[in-house]
């Protein structure tokens, strides 16, 4: 779940910083072509008329022109010679721009700055413009409506026409001189209009309109709509677009990797289901569901290794049943017959041996069963190693007094504390004596002592030893091997599987070994300190 989280988040933290890192360019590298061509589409009608009132005028009379005009600029109206240009942070690129004659901005908080060259001298405009509310809009256009209105009316009405049609070239808007009585006019500015004041309408939609009366004639002058582009009108939207627009990729970037995972698991997880149990769901390498593969493929292990180990349990009981319970219907029949009592007596001491026999299968049976099915709880003790291994002896000494069998401790053991459970070790160690006790000829050696972070226990024989090619196997239910270690030795064939489980619970591991008395070693060793 933290893996999740942290991925997720982390895909979200990437693209929302690469969005605003992007919020930094974006606009320059996307809006800067089409807001210099908005501004030039604006502007430069307005720099053609204040241009045309200085040509008009020699070059030293040109500060008096502007002083002139500057009051009806509300944000700002100067000339600027060419060596005033660096002290008014204009980039060299700029510089440039402005003298092949180009119109440049520069945005300062709510106002942006014009400059443009004024025809072919080394002088330079600069208009400013305000924010764009209702009011601030109609103060920063002032001056050019000014302009335009002083074109018409320091002309001959007849020429009015052609004036329009003048400006029409230089600013790119529809343009038109309408009457004061015409039905197109907006019904409810038209007092206002008629009274002379400068009327904007169609701020909200981004498509301005003025309207000019101009002066005390009857005609109004209407400039527009100016159509705002697209992207400029919409361009917060655009922002939203692709910022939700990233985080899909993003999540889908996220997304993909994990559902193509969980597809496999859900093949994975129906043909197990279907019985296919070497079915193993393989993700890839650092996927955020890989410990949830890896569970899933533990438990598929186990679960195929408890079946195969119960098919093979089954089996093998089955087949253990059978000779013991072979011989009881045997000595049951015999017993039908007419026999001497010394004759009775034995069959019947026979059946309670494979009586015997049969609780011993079934006992040793269910608890490797149990087991292998699940981890016992182990109830770890600290013991004295050598301690320990004396009272395991004294517990076996009624067992051991009917064969004639030496046990013995081996000179010289580490005495030493390890952790232990000790009703399972204990069995595990009985199991390797009983083990011996059967295969020995006249001698068992028990050992134990710790070494390199290990605790080891080793009993030993001198009967006939195991075969190298079989050692391996006589640690698997019902191995059993020919010679003297056969089924006439005794036992179930369960003995030396339950040692190896419980040697598993404590996290180690049982071999056996050629030993120096002749016979078997087994050895049982584990670490010293349980985790």
């Amino acid at each position: 779940m933290a893996r999740l989280y942290l991925t997720l988040y982390g895909v979200l933290f990437l693209t929302c910083a690469l969005f605003i890192a992007g919020l930094v360019w974006l606009p320059e590298l996307a809006l800067r072509g089409t807001i210099q061509r908005y501004y030039e589409r604006a502007l430069i009608g307005a720099y053609d008329l204040v241009e045309e009132r200085l040509v008009v005028r020699p070059p030293a009379q040109w500060d008096e022109v502007i002083a002139e005009l500057k009051p009806q600029f509300r944000y700002g109206l100067a000339l600027y010679g060419e060596d005033e240009l660096g002290g008014l942070d204009i980039s060299v690129p700029q510089q440039y721009r402005l003298r092949e004659g180009r119109l440049i901005f520069q945005d300062e908080g709510e106002q942006t700055r014009f400059f443009k060259q004024v025809s072919d001298s080394d002088r330079y405009l600069m208009m400013v413009l305000g924010p764009n509310p209702q009011q601030e809009e109609i103060d920063q256009v002032g001056g050019i409506v000014y302009l335009i209105e002083s074109r018409f009316l320091n002309s001959d009405r007849s020429a009015w026409p052609d004036i329009l049609a003048g400006l029409g070239q230089v600013f790119e808007m529809p343009l038109a001189l309408l009457s004061i009585d015409d039905p197109s006019l907006p019904s409810e500015r038209v007092d206002e209009i008629k009274a002379g004041e400068i009327v904007v309408l169609g701020l909200e939609d981004q498509m301005e309109t003025y309207f000019k009366r101009l002066g005390d004639s009857d005609q109004v002058f209407r400039a527009g709509p100016f159509e705002i582009p697209l992207i400029l009108r919409y361009f917060n939207f655009i922002i939203l677009f692709l910022l939700a627009l990233l985080i899909a990729l993003a999540v889908y970037v996220w997304v993909r990797p994990v559902w193509r995972d969980l597809n496999r698991f859900d093949r994975g997880v129906r043909s197990f289901g279907a019985g296919d149990l070497d079915t193993r769901l393989a993700v890839r390498k650092g996927s955020a569901l890989s410990p949830l593969a890896n569970a899933f493929n533990a438990m598929a292990e186990r679960m195929q290794r408890l079946i195969h180990a119960h098919r093979e349990l089954t089996g093998a009981v089955s087949h253990e049943l059978r000779t013991p319970i072979a011989r009881l219907r045997f000595r049951m029949d015999m017993l039908d017959e007419p026999l001497s009592g010394d004759d009775r007596q034995r069959h019947i001491a026979g059946m309670h041996k494979d009586i015997l026999e049969l609780e011993e299968l079934v006992s040793e049976s269910l608890s490797y069963s149990r087991l292998d099915r699940e981890r016992p709880e182990l109830v770890l003790e600290q013991v004295s190693l050598g301690e320990w291994l004396e009272a395991l002896l004294i517990d076996l000494e009624e067992e051991l007094l009917t064969v004639d069998v030496a046990i013995e401790r081996q000179p010289g053991s580490t005495v030493s504390q390890v952790a232990l459970d000790s009703r399972l070790m204990g069995r595990a160690v009985k199991n390797l004596i009983r083990n011996g006790r059967r295969h020995a000829r006249s001698r068992i050696v028990l050992s134990g002592d710790c070494r390199d972070g290990q605790a080891r226990i080793v009993v030993e024989d001198d009967g006939s030893g195991v075969p190298e090619q079989e050692r391996e196997r006589i640690f698997a239910p019902f191995a059993r091997l020919d010679s003297a270690r056969d089924r006439e030795s005794g036992g179930v064939g369960l003995g030396l599987a339950i040692v190896s489980q419980i040697v598993r619970w404590h996290d180690g591991k049982v071999w056996v070994e050629a030993s120096g008395l002749g016979g078997a070693r087994f050895v049982i060793a584990w670490p010293v300190t349980q985790s």
